[in-house]
């Protein structure tokens, strides 16, 4: 469905809508739970060229509509 919208006119409604004030994308899926919301933040990254950033989860990434604990790098690979 995302790929039938222009993302570029889907961000500036969101602006619009919030009065220019940057948007917020909410919802109150678990961390685990699979989410659209994710669906939505990585195709306006994808399309628009901006980052998302997830709020207070500095220790985790957005992934095919879940989060995913960000793993530490490590010189001794398992």
């Amino acid at each position: 469905m995302l790929n039938d919208l222009n993302s570029k006119n889907v961000l500036e409604h969101l602006n619009f809508l919030t009065g220019g004030v940057e948007p917020i994308l909410m919802c109150k899926c678990g961390k685990t739970k699979f989410c659209h919301r994710h669906l939505v933040a990585e195709w306006l990254e994808r399309e628009c060229g901006i980052i998302i950033q997830e709020l207070n989860l500095t220790d985790y990434e957005r992934k095919n509509g879940y989060l995913v604990k960000k793993k530490n790098p490590s010189l001794f690979p398992d």
